[in-house]
């Protein structure tokens, strides 16, 4: 008989800040940008303080650091925005996901709507993250399920060596140490 495990997925403001975060910031890169903007307009401003340019080392400093901060800023409203609008103050139920061995292995189940059951082949996932406190299984590389702890009908050790079990090494990427 083939091994089973099934989520009932659970969302909350703080699994989904969290997910955000890592989406947003240490996935896709986007934090490269800002950070290599403030680096070169500050390094600037140092230069032209020490050379006597007060007022450019003062405004590239104040530009350099300025605008990464308000990117920051405007990023981490947009997740709060989000979680407003998608009523994740209250933790919902937002999908339930069956794991099974068959190479058509991974159906999906939304809740609140009335569509069918989404059907992923192992082999066309294309990425499992898994961080503290959750796994993202990613069945393409804008469209990702959250997993949190604790939500499986077995234990999450035992759902991320099933899935690890299931896909090739290149496809796995634990970050809980990071």
């Amino acid at each position: 008989m083939s091994k089973t495990i099934t989520v009932h997925a659970v969302l909350d403001a703080e699994t989904f800040r969290k997910f955000s975060i890592f989406e947003g910031l240490f996935r896709k890169g986007n934090l490269t940008a800002p950070i290599l903007f403030a680096s070169i307009l500050s390094i600037s401003g140092i230069v032209c303080l020490l050379f006597g340019g007060v007022i450019l080392g003062i405004i590239l400093l104040i530009i350099g650091l300025g605008f990464p901060g308000l990117f920051v800023r405007n990023f981490f409203h947009s997740i709060n925005t989000q979680v407003k609008y998608l009523n994740l103050e209250n933790p919902k139920p937002i999908y339930t996901l069956s794991f099974s061995e068959s190479p058509d292995g991974i159906v999906v189940t939304n809740h609140g709507q009335g569509n069918e059951p989404l059907q992923y082949e192992w082999k066309s996932l294309y990425n499992v993250y898994r961080v503290q406190g959750c796994i993202y299984l990613y069945v393409l590389p804008d469209k990702a399920y959250l997993l949190p702890d604790g939500q499986a009908d077995d234990s999450t050790d035992a759902l991320w060596q099933f899935i690890c079990d299931m896909l090739p090494a290149d496809k796995l990427h634990d970050r809980r140490k990071l």
